[in-house]
């Protein structure tokens, strides 16, 4: 039976799972009545959302509780659990989700590595918020998680057996307009992300060293902010690499840079499935990635990039990555994976939810 949907996240802000709430709805609007529901509100998701789409705010509700309320009262207004379907993405959102549970049909959608993520994130409080969340994730109908990795994970902590595989997905018509013929000229890489411990944006920047001490003409763009902004940006004069690397801050479209580059270098400790890495992939962009969680399942080593497992293999991956990226003359095709495109994707979440 068809369901109306709704997608609920705790905040509209510009992080990847906010990005991929909005390529989820964007892909059910055609066919679906879909409603995007945040907790809060704020500075926006920097993505485009279909018009179809309805948004909804709760942020003049000041309580968490007083929140719920109106959620499950917009659930029960659009028919309850006989009619609708919940879809929530984070924390905040998901014990939002199930405490509406008898109003809808759940389905909790986890986007990484909880434990090591919450921890790298913030330390050892993040264990009790990593434990909270898979917790929540036992009073859900449906839980989805993107990797066969993340699979194992959450059965093995929420003692659920049953765990839907549905890859991370990315909005690809917004992108098309920035494909782009395979780059020329000096090398250049980038790092897109949150400059963070976990995002580890350093290793790129000490990778460039490395590879203009060889006499190789490699440039980096960092794309990105976070609380390692200033110690990156002392490292790199450190490194006198100031024409070498430039930090470009928060760009709400960095795809032109994305597209023009040899490959994306993210060398994460910890990624669920990075979108970043998706972008790339759809625009043909190789990836440098660290053989971590799902990433083996992204990027095939060799053809769409390379995977490491020490430090020291990155500058070498690098530079095979832009061998594969100089290898034809033509525009540059799609290197993601055909589980990773939008439509069968999609499609996937509204057979779960309407089974």
């Amino acid at each position: 039976m068809s369901r109306r949907i709704f997608i609920l996240v705790p905040a509209i802000v510009p992080s990847g799972p906010i990005k991929g709430a909005y390529a989820l709805a964007n892909a059910l609007a055609p066919s679906r009545s879909v409603t995007l529901v945040s907790l809060r509100d704020g500075p926006g998701a920097d993505a485009p959302l279909d018009s179809r789409v309805q948004r909804v705010c709760l942020a003049p509700h000041r309580t968490f509780m007083s929140k719920v309320r109106s959620y499950r009262e917009m659930l029960r207004a659009a028919g309850g659990r006989n009619s609708t379907a919940s879809i929530s993405l984070c924390l905040a959102a998901d014990a939002a989700n199930m405490l509406c549970s008898s109003d809808t049909v759940t389905c909790a959608s986890v986007r990484g590595n909880l434990q090591q993520n919450y921890h790298l994130e913030y330390g050892s409080i993040g264990r009790v918020a990593a434990a909270a969340h898979l917790l929540f994730l036992r009073a859900a109908d449906h839980v989805v998680v993107m990797t066969e990795a993340m699979s194992r994970q959450v059965s093995r902590f929420t003692g659920r057996n049953r765990i839907s595989i549905i890859r991370n997905f990315v909005d690809e018509s917004p992108l098309e307009r920035f494909r782009a013929a395979p780059p020329v000229g000096p090398l250049r890489f980038v790092f897109l992300g949150s400059l963070t411990q976990r995002k580890q944006p350093m290793l790129l920047v000490q990778a460039i060293a490395e590879l203009r001490s060889t006499g190789v003409d490699a440039h980096a763009q960092v794309i990105g902010t976070g609380p390692m902004e200033e110690i990156l940006r002392r490292d790199i004069e450190r490194r006198g690499l100031t024409a070498a690397v430039t930090m470009s801050g928060f760009l709400s479209e960095p795809y032109e840079v994305l597209s023009r580059s040899d490959a994306l270098v993210l060398p994460s400790l910890s990624e669920g499935l990075s979108r970043a890495c998706m972008e790339a992939l759809y625009l043909g962009v190789p990836c440098v990635l660290r053989a971590v969680d799902g990433n083996e399942e992204l990027v095939r080593s060799g053809v769409s990039g390379f995977l490491f497992d020490n430090e020291d293999q990155i500058a070498a991956a690098m530079m095979r990555a832009s061998q594969i990226a100089r290898t034809t003359q033509a525009m540059r095709a799609s290197l993601l994976p055909a589980e990773f495109r939008q439509e069968p994707a999609a499609h996937a979440y509204l057979t779960l939810v309407e089974s």
